[in-house]
């Protein structure tokens, strides 16, 4: 599928893009993120690596001057308390990792497992229609 392989060569892109400091923390969460949802597809969109569970996206990896976020589109969603999420409003938290600390990888699996549960959950309650998986052609 042609569209597979030019995703992968813009997520090859956008590494390559990212300064010295910021690539290395991307890498460890972008590893991360695989090791705990290997079902999640990557894209680049609106200048951040995302992942996508059947065309919703789900997470992103956003690079800043100082840090990088673990976006976490569903994370309003979360049990509170449970992960250490900064954030507010209706949606989206993100995990700050900064670029002179060690990234947490067994927390960044479990916060990717736990959205990721949620997006499946959500996914199935969904109308056929909006999952894509209509089959009467209509």
């Amino acid at each position: 599928m042609r569209q597979a392989v030019r995703s992968k060569a813009l997520v090859s892109a956008w590494f390559d893009f990212q300064p010295l400091a910021v690539k290395g923390v991307a890498e460890q969460l972008q590893q991360a993120v695989r090791a705990a949802a290997p079902e999640l597809a990557e894209s680049v969109k609106w200048g951040n690596l995302v992942y996508l569970l059947d065309g919703l996206v789900v997470l992103a990896i956003a690079p800043f001057k100082a840090h990088v976020n673990l976006q976490v589109f569903n994370g309003a969603q979360l049990p509170p308390g449970s992960l250490p999420l900064e954030g507010t409003g209706r949606g989206p938290r993100h995990l700050r990792c900064k670029l002179n600390q060690p990234v947490d990888l067994v927390q960044v699996e479990m916060l990717v497992s736990a959205s990721v549960a949620l997006a499946q959950r959500q996914a199935l309650e969904r109308p056929p229609r909006m999952r894509g998986d209509d089959t009467t052609g209509a």
